[in-house]
């Protein structure tokens, strides 16, 4: 019977110097799967950011931070869950959408009350806590469910519905979901 060499070779496949660092104690925090399609990762990552980067030149002229946020975020989720329900185009566009509704509600209703209670700055969260309220609701009841809409009636309720912000909001999100109908096939859930 034949010993065996105390330096035998190991077998299986042989892991990269990518692979292998993630088992050190300070790398473990590294998604396992990362290690295998980095490309992919990498790829899906830069394609977010051409995409954003093609919203944000194409409607430059906005300035309310919780709008370009929250379509950043509706960004964010199509390329990193590509195949879940959050990021289907008709939720894209349908929970945008939703949330302008809401803000224009809103904005109607605060039309009934006097402008000293309307300036008030505890009002204006108000309407910005309502706006949130209001488009989970509508979302929930056109089954439109994404998140990041919730961002967009944040923003409209607190700082009002002018026309480029609409403009910008029905452009950015029918872009988004062009993008996910155009690439879907090809992008993979990063979870």
């Amino acid at each position: 019977m034949a010993s065996k060499a105390p330096n035998s070779r190991r077998t299986g496949p042989r892991r990269t110097r990518l692979q292998a660092a993630r088992h050190t104690p300070v790398f473990r925090w590294i998604d396992p799967r990362f290690t295998h399609r980095w490309r992919i990762y990498v790829g899906q990552s830069i394609l977010a950011a051409i995409l954003l980067w093609v919203v944000l030149l194409a409607e430059d002229v906005l300035s309310n931070g919780a709008i370009v946020a929250a379509i950043a975020s509706s960004v964010a989720i199509v390329f990193f869950v590509p195949h879940s329900v959050a990021s289907s185009p008709y939720r894209i566009v349908g929970g945008h959408l939703s949330a302008v509704v809401a803000a224009y509600i809103l904005i109607g209703l605060s039309l009934l009350f006097p402008d000293s209670v309307v300036d008030a700055s505890w009002f204006n969260d108000l309407l910005g806590a309502l706006a949130v309220g209001l488009v989970v609701l509508l979302m929930s009841i056109s089954n439109t469910e994404h998140a990041p809409a919730a961002g967009t009636a944040l923003g409209l309720g607190v700082d009002g519905v002018p026309g480029d912000a609409v403009l910008f909001i029905i452009t950015a999100a029918v872009l988004v979901a062009l993008a996910r109908v155009l690439l879907g096939s090809r992008l993979h859930n990063l979870i």
